[in-house]
């Protein structure tokens, strides 16, 4: 899932060149505003033989800049842009389709969240093969 949060960061990047992108937390030297991808969720399904469905849940946190005196409008604002550019990602010519967004605020921070299905294969097991066979045929009378 690691081609997920490299998509979502370079997406975010390009909606918000100005903004800083963290994957990883940071105690010292954060700089607002910013954003912060953080995986939440994951599971998989096993389908029919070697397929399974990986899912993921991200949550992108946007920390407004503090010096701003109207930070939950600033948060609704990039909300906004969130849910109608981070439906479709892209990152090494594969598509991936953003579902169940949802958003919340909390303490003037915006939480927004999404989720992601990826279908897998898994390799084909080599298993043991014939080693040699003699036929032998005959006619009846």
């Amino acid at each position: 899932m690691e081609q997920i949060v490299n998509g979502i960061t370079k997406r975010l990047a390009d909606l918000f060149p100005a903004m800083n992108i963290y994957t990883e937390r940071i105690e010292q030297g954060f700089v607002e505003p910013a954003f912060f991808v953080l995986q939440v969720d994951s599971s998989q399904q096993r389908g029919v033989n070697r397929r399974y469905i990986r899912s993921a849940m991200y949550d992108i946190h946007f920390f407004p800049d503090r010096q701003g005196t109207e930070l939950k409008r600033e948060c609704e604002r990039v909300r906004d842009d969130l849910y109608e550019k981070m439906e479709y990602i892209k990152w090494d010519g594969t598509t991936y389709r953003g579902t169940g967004m949802r958003a919340e605020i909390v303490d003037d921070v915006l939480h927004f969240f999404l989720s992601f299905e990826v279908h897998l294969m898994r390799p084909k097991v080599a298993g043991p093969t014939m080693q040699h066979l003699e036929q032998e045929e005959y006619v009846r009378d």
